[in-house]
């Protein structure tokens, strides 16, 4: 064999050994294409995708459930429609004299109460002369926000010359209608619904009035109710989170409390508010205190002090309340 014939042969042996080589690899890269696939079809998406879809879902029921929280009522549902006998009326704030079927009793939850102003009081509710001043004065400046004192549906924005001026009127899940008065602009209208706390109107000088400042009303079924047996405008917050109303101490609905119409004398009428006289009073709960430690400090039975808050013997104090003591 000559050198020719050796070159020829480690050529083809050389060129042969790479082509082996080259014909394992389809082999080796079916396999390892199989196993992923494999993967692949046993897990639709990454690890990472997977953690934030999670995180996605997390979000969204958040988000479901603080919409949940924060709904009222539905947009086309009257509060206490039963209670007020059907009756929704955009004009007036006195409407429920053909209201039957009244309860004796009626549980206001009083628990989400907001200040309607910060003002301090001017005029209390009572007599004034041969009329019936049906809510309280709160000093305010014109253009001073107003809000809404508990979660409702706007029942009425009107305006009327002779008396509230522009005014709204709105009706709460709790039972209650409030009425703000002497209003300078509207921030709602009819039909909205509302969360405590929420700016309703400006305040103004609108109507009968000799200087601005709101006119804040209680009222159920009609009949309005010292603002002040409910509110302690003091600190700004309600009595107790709970008020019992009693029907057969109010008077008809557009006439005042019993208590206050019967008061017709001139004697009467120009006396001054027995709460603005301080001939009432009130306690704020401390820690430590009972019913019995309260009566004694203020020289009352337990039974007076629990008539005089519309409230039961083992009902829990709550610090931070106030409580009628005389």
């Amino acid at each position: 064999m000559n050198l020719k014939t050796i070159k020829a042969y480690s050529l083809a042996t050389l060129l042969f050994l790479p082509l082996c080589a080259f014909a394992q690899t389809p082999q080796d890269d079916k396999n390892d294409s199989r196993v992923e696939l494999t993967y692949k079809q046993r897990h639709s998406k990454p690890a990472n995708d997977l953690y934030a879809d999670g995180i996605k879902i997390k979000r969204d029921l958040s988000l479901i459930k603080e919409a949940q929280e924060e709904r009222i009522m539905d947009m086309d549902e009257i509060p206490q429609d039963e209670l007020y006998g059907g009756v929704w009326n955009n004009r007036y704030v006195n409407v429920y004299g053909s209201v039957e079927n009244v309860p004796e009793t009626f549980k206001v939850d009083l628990s989400n109460f907001t200040m309607p102003t910060m003002g301090y009081t001017t005029s209390n509710y009572g007599r004034r002369g041969r009329r019936t001043h049906h809510g309280i004065d709160l000093k305010v400046q014109v253009g001073d926000t107003i809000y809404a004192a508990f979660d409702g549906k706007v029942r009425v924005c009107e305006y009327e010359r002779r008396g509230y001026g522009y005014y709204v009127v709105i009706r709460h899940p709790n039972g209650l209608e409030t009425v703000y008065g002497h209003l300078s602009k509207f921030l709602v209208s009819d039909n909205d619904v509302v969360k405590s706390g929420d700016p309703i109107a400006l305040g103004g000088n609108t109507g009968r009035s000799t200087g601005s400042h709101l006119h804040f009303e209680t009222r159920f079924l009609g009949r309005s109710i010292n603002p002040i047996d409910i509110i302690d405008f003091e600190n700004k917050v309600c009595h107790r989170d709970t008020y019992m109303v009693h029907t057969s101490t109010l008077g008809t609905p557009g006439r005042a409390a019993r208590s206050v119409a019967n008061t017709s004398s001139r004697s009467s009428a120009k006396s001054t508010n027995k709460y603005a006289t301080g001939t009432v009073s009130y306690y704020r709960i401390k820690k430590g205190d009972t019913l019995g430690r309260i009566a004694k400090i203020h020289g009352v039975t337990i039974k007076q002090l629990c008539k005089l808050n519309n409230m039961s013997t083992t009902e829990t104090l709550r610090l931070g309340k106030s409580l009628r003591v005389s």
